[in-house]
């Protein structure tokens, strides 16, 4: 009998892993870090002990109990999980998102983890950059069609998401089929992906679905109208730098690759330079993006940031360009900076006072969906004081990632699945739909129609 189990995703945004098994075979869709709905005792200034993560995780109740799947050396040595499972065993990443990821450094070194050929390569970057989860983060094989694990064969399907590589799955066991969407999102650049991961997938017994923006209300005087195209959003963003008289700052998930270039191009057609922090140079460096800048050593930055360049350069793909600080003072105008937002009090380096504006100059903070990414980040209130005491305005021109609650619903009405499984979310129970749906229980074993088995 195959058997689904749920290990995260269940009231919260993210860690998401789910486990199908059949007697022979177990397939793990992708190895996010835990994130409690209510707390989490890991965030900052709170620092993991290096090579106790794991242990430390598993014994706050942080990370799910699943014998045979972690690396025994990061193990306590009474801990009965690292007992190896005589099942073929396989991990499949839907996407390079921390809360997909960031558990990947804690798995067996036998355990073969797939992903889509750009998410490898990401990965690698990310590597590179030195901004990995926890843990050794294991090699990864790209899925160019389907993989075999036992008698489970899955295939990757790509969508639409915020992120290069991004795909769902397609999960066929002996007992019927199951398909995973990851994140994925209906608007942007025109959502061929995500449709044809819809009609792939179309049928299946069971569909497990993410749920992100269902767990937000709707502003009742809001428009019911789809996120910002990318194209709004740059937008925006060129008419902050038109308004800034001098410098402008901007702060952009830099996992967002394909965001990244079009930002930099856009800075340069109006004049400026980006210029990043040296880990999110060196990941874009890594990845191929052209044009990537960063800081000389004129201005100081924390070590993982030269470390970081250093590596990348190394890795023989040539040497990421420079600016100086006094550059960037004399001619403010011709620069927009990607902050360091875990090291505030750098932006006191920046020409943004005296005498490089006038009172009431306008020095934006150019905000798009980059850190801090919200109010339920511990660092958000801060920074926005800093911003505050230096006279800076943010300016918000995200553009979200994840689909909204209409296009969720209309692609389980279009899936039409014979369960619906809502997962990764606040509120999964915000998804009404006209088919079966199960709200699962963390570790509990269900059949593919949805059953739970005692």
């Amino acid at each position: 009998m195959t058997t689904i189990e749920f290990f995260g995703g269940i009231g919260v945004i993210g860690s998401s892993k789910i486990m199908v098994s059949t007697p022979t075979a177990r397939v793990l869709l992708d190895m996010g870090l835990d994130i409690p709905s209510d707390r989490d005792l890991f965030r900052a200034p709170v620092r993991e002990r290096p090579g106790f993560e794991l242990r430390d995780r598993l014994a706050v109740g942080y990370a799910p109990a699943i014998p045979g799947v972690y690396d025994p050396a990061q193990l306590s040595p009474a801990a009965d999980l690292g007992q190896s499972d005589d099942r073929q065993t396989a991990v499949f990443l839907s996407h390079a998102h921390l809360d997909h990821d960031g558990a990947l450094g804690f798995l067996r070194p036998d355990i073969p983890v797939y992903a889509h050929p750009d998410t490898v390569l990401l990965e690698a970057a990310i590597a590179v950059s030195g901004t990995a989860g926890p843990g050794n983060q294991p090699d990864m094989t790209p899925i160019t069609g389907t993989v075999t694990v036992g008698d489970i064969t899955v295939e990757a399907v790509p969508v639409d998401h915020d992120i290069p590589g991004a795909c769902g799955f397609l999960v066929t066991t002996p007992d019927g089929t199951l398909a995973y969407t990851g994140d994925l999102n209906f608007h942007r650049d025109g959502a061929m992906r995500s449709q044809g991961f819809t009609d792939r997938v179309a049928g299946v017994d069971m569909l497990v679905t993410e749920t992100t923006l269902l767990s937000f209300d709707m502003p009742a005087d809001a428009t019911v109208r789809e996120p910002r195209s990318e194209a709004e959003l740059l937008d925006l963003a060129a008419g902050a730098m038109t308004r800034a008289p001098g410098l402008a700052l901007v702060s952009m998930y830099v996992r967002d690759v394909d965001r990244a270039r079009r930002l930099i191009a856009h800075a340069s057609a109006h004049g400026r330079v980006l210029i990043w922090p040296g880990q999110s140079a060196a990941l874009l460096h890594h990845y191929g993006v052209e044009d990537v800048v960063t800081w000389d050593h004129s201005r100081l930055q924390t070590s993982g940031h030269a470390e970081a360049v250093a590596r990348a350069e190394a890795a023989g793909r040539g040497t990421i360009r420079t600016v100086s600080l006094d550059a960037v003072r004399a001619r403010p105008s011709s620069y927009l900076v990607q902050p360091d937002v875990s090291d505030v009090p750098s932006l006191l380096d920046l020409p943004l006072g005296a005498p490089h504006r006038g009172p009431g100059t306008f020095v934006p903070f150019i905000h798009a969906q980059g850190e801090p990414l919200g109010p339920f980040m511990a660092n958000w209130h801060t920074y926005l004081e800093w911003l505050d005491l230096l006279d800076i305005s943010f300016v918000s021109i995200g553009s979200t990632g994840h689909a909204t609650g209409e296009a969720l619903h209309k692609m389980v009405a279009d899936i039409h699945p014979g369960v619906v499984v809502p997962i990764h979310g606040f509120r999964p129970e915000a998804l009404q739909v006209d088919v079966p749906r199960l709200l699962p229980e963390y570790g509990a074993s269900y059949t593919l129609d949805g059953r739970k088995l005692s």
